[in-house]
């Protein structure tokens, strides 16, 4: 009995976590302070920063600056679901729409990828147009992208895709979710994360069976020797680097430096999130492809 009291306790104060953070949610971006969190947590101050300090300690890439920000996000899961004894932090913060880990997200990206493959599987291919501008074109790529770009609208997939996320996982948008993952989607669109041709990789070669009647021949790259077998999370990092999956540690610390000094707070008045952002990053890749 004692347990379940315990544990419904528990709940109502990750409730309260949430409710706090959705009042003072402005499109996803939001600020805990370590003071404000010891009164939901309904604990002395000092008991709430010797918490903080003790978990710091098994989360060497955690910074201590006053409190927990939106780019902490996993850090406050973790630190709530270690504090409170409960499983379920992570997915409540999600149907929350104050917070998304990198899992969640994950899987919107495979859904954006999915609904833009099974849409252009099932679309009757219009030959005369593609063959005009295969025929315009020196690149067979290049005439594919004008067609798709002819025929579908990239910003239909990447609402729909968020629609569908949201549903799935019963996601208030209210507190900025639906902006938030808007942006989200578009700013990994031109970028090795959502490659256009690689998603279309299956259309483009069985369009160009369709019109010539062979197999295309793949394009020649150099061979790059990859550090180690490389996993979905390794080579998001490496893409939000910028980095090919053959990338050493040597090219991971010059971009790190590089992105540093763009989002030098001085120079970008968002600078300081971004930067905890690239710091987390840049320690869990140096952390899976060792030094």
């Amino acid at each position: 009995m004692v347990q379940k009291t315990e544990t419904k306790k528990a709940k109502q104060i990750l409730h309260d976590v949430i409710f706090e953070l959705q009042n003072v949610s402005e499109s996803m971006q939001w600020f805990l302070p370590y003071d404000r969190l010891s009164e939901l947590l309904e604990i002395r101050k000092e008991e709430c920063l010797r918490k903080v300090y003790q978990f710091k300690a098994a989360k060497p890439q955690m910074t201590l600056s006053g409190g927990f920000h939106e780019v902490d996000g996993d850090l406050l899961v973790d630190f709530l679901a270690w504090i409170l004894e409960l499983d379920e932090v992570a997915e409540e913060f999600l149907k929350g729409g104050i917070f998304f880990s990198e899992r969640p997200l994950y899987e919107l990206r495979e859904s954006y990828k999915s609904l833009i493959q099974k849409t252009i599987a099932n679309h009757k291919l219009d030959q005369e147009l593609i063959l005009l501008l295969t025929a315009a074109t020196i690149d067979f790529d290049d005439a594919v992208d004008s067609y798709l770009m002819d025929k579908f609208e990239i910003d239909f997939f990447v609402r729909r895709s968020i629609h569908q996320f949201l549903e799935k996982f019963d996601i208030h948008p209210e507190y900025g979710a639906e902006e938030f993952l808007y942006e989200y989607l578009k700013s990994l669109i031109p970028t090795k994360i959502l490659n256009f041709r690689d998603i279309t990789r299956e259309f483009r070669d069985r369009t160009y069976y369709e019109l010539y009647g062979r197999f295309r021949e793949a394009k020649k790259k150099k061979k790059k020797k990859l550090v180690q077998t490389v996993t979905d999370e390794v080579k998001d990092l490496l893409a939000f680097f910028d980095l090919e999956p053959g990338a050493n540690i040597s090219d991971v610390k010059k971009k790190f430096k590089e992105l540093l000094k763009k989002y030098h707070p001085d120079i970008n008045k968002k600078g300081e999130e971004m930067t905890k952002r690239i710091i987390l990053k840049y320690n869990r890749l140096v952390e899976l492809i060792g030094t």
